[in-house]
């Protein structure tokens, strides 16, 4: 099959990437942004069941030649402006990365007459804060998105359930709580921490700077993930939307303890109030018993896998 991946550069574009070539003999379209670092695909640039696209997700004759070119069988969407902190300074690019480029996607693939299957990534964060009779949070919870991420994640949510309800595509909405391991960008809390704790290691600064570790998470480790998505593209499950996570939670200070656990060098935490956000999202919670009983999947790895990966990777990379 013609596999199509936007954001392929990305921590959870790459490693799709990487499942496919193994367990498959597909053949992988990226979708990446002209100027972006490529040091997540580094290793697939010559590999010749790769073929990459430049362009832009606002930009939609990028979008629209990167599509026809692939012709493809699957489409995962994993292009985003992902970062809450950088929606708080940059709201306006993050709502047309996030609503208008994946309009255009979907746009591009209709006015094609193109039916692929396309796996649509959303977020847990279009659920915002719950309330705590609310927990665990199902697929039914209302929509309270709490920042301009995930905001844009509402409206990109909603459009692909559009695209499905009025025109019949094969889209799959994903929800994807706290997913993290190795190539996890460290502007996100957990793979900060761990870079942090590499570096310190390395140059005997032994201070590691957080924001709110009150934040209730719930993880799942990166493979089990890829897993997940894989499965919904298999599948014919078309206009569902899925709530997919780990089975373990803690808070986001259990997890700092946890990675400095790991470490014999004697770090201090100390608060960074530049990492606190405006508004927060404190308490994330899945139910993931409807993609389960669907798919009879369940995850396989633990956080102890996570925290480990994380700093193998940093370790090997600062």
């Amino acid at each position: 099959m013609r596999i199509f991946i936007t954001g392929i550069t990305g921590f959870v574009g790459s490693h799709m990437a990487d499942y496919i070539l193994e367990h498959t003999d597909d053949e992988i379209f990226g979708f990446k942004r002209w100027m972006e670092d490529t040091k997540n695909i580094d290793h697939l640039i010559d590999n010749p069941r790769v073929t990459l696209y430049g362009g832009d997700l606002v930009d939609y004759a990028s979008v629209d030649r990167a599509v026809r070119l692939s012709n493809p069988d699957k489409v995962f969407h994993f292009a985003a402006q992902s970062f809450p902190e950088s929606s708080f300074k940059n709201p306006v690019i993050t709502l047309h990365t996030n609503v208008i480029g994946t309009t255009h996607l979907l746009e591009s693939i209709k006015t094609n007459k193109l039916d692929p299957i396309i796996i649509s990534v959303s977020t847990s964060e279009v659920y915002g804060m719950p309330k705590e009779n609310e927990i665990p949070i199902t697929e039914d919870n209302p929509i309270r998105p709490g920042n301009p991420y995930s905001i844009s994640k509402v409206g990109h949510d909603l459009m692909s359930q559009y695209y499905y309800n009025a025109y019949g595509m094969k889209i799959i909405t994903t929800r994807m709580f706290s997913h993290e391991g190795a190539r996890r960008g460290k502007e996100f809390a957990v793979s900060s921490f761990a870079y942090q704790i590499a570096k310190g290691e390395k140059g005997g600064i032994y201070i590691v700077k957080h924001g709110n570790l009150n934040s209730i998470r719930t993880y799942s480790h990166i493979d089990d993930a890829i897993e997940a998505y894989w499965l919904c593209s298999e599948s014919d499950r078309y206009g569902e939307v899925y709530n997919i996570g780990g089975d373990e939670t803690c808070s986001v200070g259990d997890a700092l303890d946890a990675l400095l656990s790991k470490t014999g060098k004697p770090f201090i935490k100390v608060l960074d109030k530049d990492r606190l956000r405006p508004t927060d999202i404190t308490l994330q919670i899945p139910s993931t018993d409807k993609f389960k009983s669907h798919f009879d999947w369940k995850p396989k790895k633990k956080m102890d896998d996570i925290w480990n990966d994380l700093l193998e990777y940093w370790r090997e990379k600062v």
